[in-house]
């Protein structure tokens, strides 16, 4: 039981802890956009050091070598897939782009011929309000997707953030542990291992779930009969890195390109998203969250409104690994550290 002398201690702890999250929360919302590109860095750091660990543990390859065996090995793996299916990849993207707009026409003008839309036709301006038109369309997928996966020099800073970072993490570690009090710095490395062990194991899990998002979506399309499946499919791959948001915005094209070709295409695709969301939601992630990093989902769509809100696209595209680091920050500093409780630690 505590006793009284160590209460004001606490109470300074806990307002100290709240301070600092107050003008972290504030220097974030200023900076947001260069916060994020070096917090994509550093996750792309932890991944690529991941590998190079166990390679090194497991092979006479010191860290260095680990490293430069898992960046060979990503770099030959995108080589292999460029040129396995690049092209004929590369021509339906550019198919897709030029369907987009045509598919978004077409679903209008069957909105037009329906009767339940007569009030709305009443209305000249309702169903282009209903509907953006395509050149809006296309607008928003090339805004999309230039903020996702940002502009070149950021694609840039990202690699260089994530192989230096990957390549002498201690470095790194031992300078953010020095500026903590001597008696603080063993618990500050315990916290910041416990970090680097959480994101690289929601990594892990949210990389096998594209993979087999991507794998059975094209599948499943090209079965169908859909037109252009894997430019669909590796939508669908791409975007479920973004848990809940992603199953829905790779949904919308699958469904307006197969609008193009008959109604009965569009319940196929209902059909292979709705098997592919029922496997991935009661098969895979049951098995990959065996090991891999899983948050409530309430917790998680709170912290991707919360990010979209404060930086976009950009935001809800890491929101996920940032809420992780939140509440492991959280679960140690907090719980542990000031309330004393025993708790298993988020990735443990």
């Amino acid at each position: 039981m505590p006793s009284r002398r160590s209460f004001p201690q606490r109470v300074l702890v806990t307002v100290g802890i709240v301070t600092v999250s107050v003008l972290v929360l504030y220097l974030f919302v200023v900076l947001s956009r260069v916060l994020l590109i070096v917090f994509a860095g550093i996750l792309m750091a932890v991944g690529l050091g991941g590998g190079a660990d166990i390679l090194r543990r497991r092979t006479p390859l010191g860290r260095p070598g680990g490293l430069a065996v898992v960046i060979t090995l990503v770099v030959g793996a995108l080589f292999f897939f460029s040129g396995a299916i690049g092209a004929p990849l590369t021509g339906q993207v550019n198919d897709l782009i030029v369907q987009l707009p045509e598919a978004v026409a077409r679903f209008r003008e069957r909105i037009s011929a329906q009767q339940w839309a007569s009030r709305l036709l009443a209305d000249p301006n309702a169903i282009r309000d209903l509907m953006p038109s395509p050149k809006e369309v296309m607008g928003g997928v090339t805004s999309a997707f230039s903020r996702t996966f940002g502009a070149v020099a950021n694609a840039f800073v990202i690699v260089f953030i994530g192989i230096y970072g990957a390549a002498d993490p201690g470095a790194y570690v031992n300078g953010i542990v020095h500026l903590t009090p001597k008696r603080s710095r063993e618990r500050a490395r315990e916290v910041i291992d416990a970090l680097a062990h959480a994101l690289r194991w929601w990594l892990v899990g949210r990389l096998t779930m594209m993979t087999v998002v991507g794998l059975l979506t094209t599948l499943g399309l090209w079965i169908a009969g859909i037109p252009n499946p894997l430019a669909l499919g590796l939508l669908a791959a791409l975007l479920s890195f973004v848990p809940y948001v992603g199953p829905i915005l790779s949904f919308v094209p699958a469904v307006l390109v197969a609008l193009l070709v008959s109604l009965t295409k569009v319940v196929y695709v209902v059909v292979v998203f709705g098997l592919v969301q029922t496997l991935e939601s009661y098969v895979v992630t049951p098995l990959v969250q065996q090991r891999a990093v899983s948050m409530p989902p309430v917790i998680l769509i709170t912290a991707q409104i919360a990010m979209g809100v404060i930086a976009g696209a950009t935001g809800v595209l890491l929101a996920a690994p940032l809420a992780i680091v939140v509440i492991v920050l959280l679960q140690m500093l907090y719980v542990e550290d000031v309330l004393g409780d025993s708790i298993q630690v988020l990735g443990q």
